[in-house]
């Protein structure tokens, strides 16, 4: 199916109705007053005349443009639309179908009646007419009434996996109008052969067609009435009922058998009062001798109330007729449960096609075989229901709107449904990318969600920058690229953004894994599996005519308005630079209708200078996660690996180191899924989560000195990927740890400075490179400080590309995580001279602040020589006169109680007793604010 427009109907307790509409392509919501364009009366009377199809086209129009109309003025009270001041109703219905026809898709109308609307379920709504087309005939329409009822459990859903049984019941009653009921049987036997022939469907039939034989049969293979029906190997999901059926009041004498008008007093035929019988649907069964047998909705309805059917399908007169005269709230139950069809929906049968109006018997093989052949192909029930329509349309007859389907389902879940599962198909909530590791766990960031909702809405539609809030999209943009540090969280970002707005592509959403490096031929065959795309292209031929295969089938869906997503997880792994232009040059000849999501750690954009055609790319940079939410996905992953019971997370103690934890890892959700998740493999090794071998407590200890080594394996990956200067220059300034500016860069790297590394040990001589890591420590080349210091502009830029540093157009930023690495790459005495210089810049500015202060005093800290910690001693001292007694904040306290244990350990009694005066003074503050 293409695109869905759900209408949900709701009763209010001064009888009138209230109407939203919501169109899935756009999201737009329109809520409003409905007017119905019938009154009780008239709607009684024009559903008598539409029972004897004698109405002429002219009529049907009629009916079906009041109808049309009758949504399209919704009076709205509220309008909660993207696009402020559109008009209501009208446009939503106008702009659908004009956009459906000109792309030859289908869409799939739901009425969604909520309980009250009775009066509302009745109305022929098969009929609407826009004033050129009647939507069902089209072709285009399907249409489903779903009834929303919360007091009543939903059943079994569908699909249903195969193989099963059908049930076929031909209930010709020798006392009846004789039925071609062997005609519909052949039908019914067409329609499923391939299921059949291939074993996956057993076709029986009920005989004789009694109730009695019913009631046996479902009790064998229906599940009905089983207190355990494990035996049950092959169930039955699917009865067809062909035969007679009525709808009014069945005379009480027994011999009579004569079924009045539901507003009849008394039997036509015997004049019995009529005053005590319930007007509902009856079903013509065969007794024991052939002759009728009316088995009413009640009776039907306890049967398939315990059975596993799932769809039943009745091709028998007004077996949808039910009357309604407006009665109290709480006769309106019974209105519903009096006629079959609605009946046995809220018996929790899912599915159920019946017939509202006469049926002709000629007909009914026609509506049966192609109404099965379409379910054994795999189609929706509405598009097998349309199908079945639109062949009856030559029949000569005005029959072809008879035919409708009633669906019990849970709101906002009312979208079309096939009867059988394919083989390859996953459950309908399976995430759409599974193929490529998403998963549909997901805690948090709503605020990126939301933003990437807005950029899909303004790539599909083109609209105008100043709707988008904040973002700014420029026209023609349809490239976005998620960029971010190695562990940030981006695919998980992406992969959450395409399962929430998956339906604003109705072309389709295709992913594809670079990672492990992928070619850029393998990812064109995954493309052309993908797309279904039948060729008969050798898969070692021309990769550019395979290219060429993949752009032309985007462009005849782009040409259908058919939005689609590309999603390309992991850019950063495409490294070779031809392969990157062949990416590139692909990506840029996609049409405006593909909107291409790349998660990498660079911008594409950046990546390589391309001849002749370029795209314009989005960068969306992912910043870390919020505490709160990380918080959330600790309990969310502990939760699903089993983890949240061992460990106790509720316990208050427990949820202090998780604080703990969730500070030292600020943000970072690889680190969570180390610690909770399951297993998982970065490069080469695989990596078992902490929480399952260790006590929190370890886990948290570790992190205050060195990132987990998970997180260390994959930022190692990202790390090599650097040129040898630019993985110097992450070491110099991962010693920052407040943002800093350009001149901040130049205080490190500026060739005075660096020079300084030549002469106190930093460099030994004979080390050839920047090597790899061994007991902890690298080493550096003398040549490549030289090289930094003359080239540290382009280096830096490098970086920030790559998504080592942030720069929010004011400041740089490295993440605590990046920095832990970065920093331990520097030689001991490097790091500690590094740390020396930033806690002297941070302490011999003007006017340092309470952050600089800090900061200074951590970094000498870091540095860790007795000159390193007197110095500190004397920045505590400098810093609490120069701040006094205005902040007293939980890390400037712990700054002093360090500093007071240093001082004492120091013999340094002159400082120890200032820094003590200065504790006792903001205590007592404390006290006296509390």
């Amino acid at each position: 199916m293409g695109e869905t427009l759900s209408l949900l109907f709701r009763s209010s307790e001064n009888g009138t109705f209230e109407l939203q509409v919501k169109e899935n392509w756009s999201g737009r919501v329109v809520s409003g007053s409905f007017n119905p364009p019938y009154t009780t009366k008239q709607l009684n009377a024009l559903l008598k005349k539409l029972s004897k199809l004698d109405s002429t086209d002219q009529e049907l129009c009629e009916i079906g443009q009041r109808l049309f109309f009758a949504l399209c003025n919704v009076e709205t009270a509220q309008t909660t639309l993207r696009e402020a001041g559109e008009p209501s109703g009208q446009t939503i219905l106008r702009s659908l179908i004009q956009r459906t026809l000109k792309r030859r898709g289908t869409v799939a109308l739901t009425f969604c009646f909520t309980p009250g609307c009775d009066e509302l379920v009745r109305y022929p709504w098969e009929l609407l007419h826009n004033g050129d087309h009647f939507l069902l005939a089209s072709g285009i329409f399907t249409l489903t009434r779903a009834l929303l009822h919360p007091d009543i459990p939903l059943g079994c859903e569908l699909p249903v996996h195969l193989p099963m049984r059908v049930l076929y019941i031909g209930a010709s009653p020798v006392d009846c109008t004789p039925l071609e009921t062997e005609k519909s049987f052949a039908a019914l036997e067409n329609g499923l052969a391939p299921l059949i022939e291939s074993g996956q469907v057993f076709l029986d039939r009920l005989e004789p067609p009694t109730f009695g034989q019913l009631v046996r049969y479902l009790n064998s293979y229906g599940g009905a009435g089983l207190f355990d029906d494990n035996e049950t190997v092959i169930p039955c999901y699917l009865v067809h009922f062909d035969g007679h059926g009525a709808f009014g009041r069945l005379c009480p004498e027994e011999d009579c058998k004569t079924i009045s008008d539901v507003d009849a007093r008394r039997c036509g035929h015997c004049n019995i009062s009529l005053k005590h019988v319930k007007a509902q649907t009856y079903l013509c069964f065969c007794d024991d001798e052939g002759y009728n047998r009316f088995i009413n909705t009640e009776a039907l309805r306890e049967l398939f109330l315990s059975s596993d059917v799932r769809l039943t399908v009745f091709s028998a007169c007004e077996t949808a007729t039910f009357q309604n005269n407006r009665t109290r709230q709480h006769h309106r139950r019974n209105v519903v449960d009096a006629t079959l069809a609605t009946a046995l929906v809220t018996a929790q049968v899912p599915a159920v096609v019946a017939m509202p109006f006469s049926l002709q018997d000629e007909l009914s093989p026609t509506f049966i075989f192609h109404f099965y052949e379409a379910l054994a192909d795999g189609r929706m029930l509405e598009e097998a229901l349309s199908r079945a329509r639109q062949a009856l349309l030559p029949m000569q007859q005005k029959s072809w709107f008879i035919p409708v389907l009633y669906r019990h389902v849970a709101e906002g879940d009312a979208g079309p449904v096939p009867l059988l599962a394919r083989q390859d198909a996953h459950d309908r909530h399976h995430h759409p990318l599974a193929h490529i590791g998403a998963w549909s766990s997901f805690v948090g960031r709503e605020l990126e969600l939301q933003d990437l909702r807005q950029l899909f809405a303004a790539a599909t539609t083109e609209r105008q920058a100043a709707e988008m809030g904040y973002l700014r999209l420029q026209p023609r943009t349809h490239h976005i690229a998620l960029t971010g540090p190695a562990g940030i969280g981006k695919s998980a970002l992406a992969f959450e953004a395409v399962r929430r707005y998956q339906e604003k592509f109705p072309g389709g959403v295709l992913g594809v894994s670079l990672q492990g490096g992928k070619s850029f031929d393998d990812a064109l065959g995954e493309l052309i599996r993908s797309l279904h795309i039948p060729t008969k292209i050798n898969p070692a031929s021309n990769i550019e005519r395979r290219a060429q295969l993949v752009i032309a089938t985007f462009r005849s869906l782009a040409s259908r308005e058919l939005p689609c997503l590309l999603l390309l997880d992991g850019f950063e792994e495409v490294k070779d630079r031809s392969e990157l232009e062949a990416w590139l040059h692909f990506l840029s000849s996609l049409p405006q209708e593909v909107v291409v999501l790349v998660t990498s750690r660079s911008n594409p954009g950046t990546m390589v200078i391309l001849q002749g055609s370029h795209c314009r790319w989005y960068e969306y940079s992912v910043r870390k996660m919020l505490d709160a939410d990380l918080m959330k996905l600790f309990a969310e992953l502990a939760a699903a690996s089993g983890l949240d019971q061992r460990i106790h997370l509720d316990d208050p103690q427990q949820q202090a180191i998780l604080q703990e934890i969730c500070t030292l890892l600020d943000g970072y959700p690889l680190g969570a899924e180390l610690i909770f998740g399951t297993a998982r493999t970065i490069g080469d090794r695989i990596y078992t989560p902490q929480a399952a071998t260790r006590s929190l407590e370890e886990v948290r200890d570790e992190l205050r000195t060195t990132p987990l080594a998970g997180i260390l394996a994959a930022l190692e990956i990202s790390y090599r990927h650097l040129t040898p200067s630019a993985r110097l220059l992450l070491s110099y300034l991962a010693a920052f740890k407040l943002p800093f500016s350009r001149e901040q860069i130049m205080l490190v790297v500026a060739p005075e400075t660096l020079a300084v590394a030549c002469n106190t040990g930093g460099v030994r001589q004979g080390v050839a490179d920047v090597m790899s890591k061994e007991n902890g420590l690298q080493y550096v080349n003398e040549n490549d400080l030289t090289t930094l210091a003359e080239n540290w502009p382009a280096t830096r830029d490098e970086l920030v590309q790559a998504s080592f540093m942030q720069f929010d157009g004011h400041v740089y930023t490295i993440h605590v995580q990046v920095r832990s690495f970065a920093i331990s790459h520097l030689p001991v005495e490097e790091r500690r001279r590094v740390h020396r210089v930033v806690a002297a810049y941070y302490s011999m500015l003007p006017q340092p602040g309470v952050e600089e202060w800090l900061a200074a005093f951590e970094h000498l800290e870091s540095a860790g020589e007795l000159q390193d910690i007197q110095e500190a001693l004397h920045v505590a001292v400098r810093a609490s006169e120069a701040i006094g007694r205005q902040h007293h904040t939980r890390d400037w306290l712990a700054m002093l109680q360090r500093a007071k244990v240093y001082a004492s350990r120091l013999g340094d009694t002159v400082r120890e007793g200032y820094i003590q005066c200065c504790l006792s003074a903001l205590s007592f503050e404390e006290e006296n604010l509390v």
